[in-house]
């Protein structure tokens, strides 16, 4: 109906041939979702029986099943599809925390009502590390330091931003992140209780060098100052992340190498 109110929050779930994750945050989900809660599901062209099982789903409030080049893209179609004053990305394989999930509603009515663009942190269970990550929005500067499954973010904010930035294969949550706090820094809530369980596995994990030099260069374009505290985690990460499978001659190769990025 054209008079009917906006949701307050929309969950953007992206999923690609992972039928068994899609059913999994599926499952986590309130049976009847309430009325100020929609959900968008982006599949990138599954032929799994991904697609099968989100059309099949009623609480699915829009979808769309087509090829994309990369999560980030499905992360700006699900921004598209999105009429919530909030959005939550909560990717298939995670699971949401009902019970923190069901107290949602009055502090993002209370942020919308005093025109209010309040990103709130909270804390996500990181399964497969054991253990939880509580957010640190404070420490923003220095690095990824809020978990993306565990942020609520207006909506009309990202739009603003024009989405996410898709020359990143994996830093762009932490550009996008980034980019408000440095708009506004008081604008981050830390939030105490879990809201996700993250199952793991995603790029950032695969290709955590990738993922360091992504933050390290999303730093740079915003705050060229930044240089410094750059190569100092790069040499540090070069001395002291040392993995037995990695010869510690490569660490200092990157530290090189983002040294003469953001020198030269």
């Amino acid at each position: 109906m054209e008079n009917a109110p906006k949701p307050l929050l929309s969950i953007a779930t992206c999923v690609l041939n992972a039928r068994d994750d899609f059913v999994e945050t599926a499952l986590s989900l309130p049976a009847l979702l309430p009325d100020w809660i929609e959900w968008i599901v982006v599949d990138g062209g599954s032929t799994d029986g991904t697609y099968e099982a989100v059309t099949s789903d009623a609480r699915v409030t829009r979808h769309v099943s087509e090829p994309d080049p990369g999560v980030y893209y499905a992360y700006n179609k699900a921004l598209a599809l999105a009429t919530g004053s909030y959005i939550w990305y909560l990717n298939a394989g995670d699971t949401a925390e009902q019970a923190t999930l069901a107290t949602l509603r009055e502090p993002l009515e209370m942020a919308v009502n005093q025109g209010l663009n309040r990103v709130l942190c909270f804390a996500v269970n990181m399964q497969s590390g054991g253990w939880i990550w509580n957010p640190e929005p404070t420490r923003m500067l220095d690095g990824m330091s809020v978990p993306t499954p565990g942020v609520l973010a207006p909506r009309a904010a990202l739009v603003n931003l024009r989405g996410f930035d898709t020359a990143y294969r994996i830093a762009s949550d932490y550009d996008i992140w980034l980019r408000l706090f440095m708009a506004s820094p008081k604008q981050f809530e830390s939030r105490v209780p879990v809201l996700a369980n993250y199952k793991g596995g995603g790029l950032s994990a695969k290709h955590r060098h990738l993922a360091f030099f992504e933050e390290c260069v999303a730093q740079l374009r915003h705050d060229s100052n930044l240089w410094a505290n750059c190569l100092l985690r790069a040499a540090r990460r070069a001395v002291f992340d040392l993995d037995p499978n990695t010869i510690p001659h490569k660490r200092w190769k990157l530290a090189l190498r983002l040294g003469k990025r953001f020198l030269y």
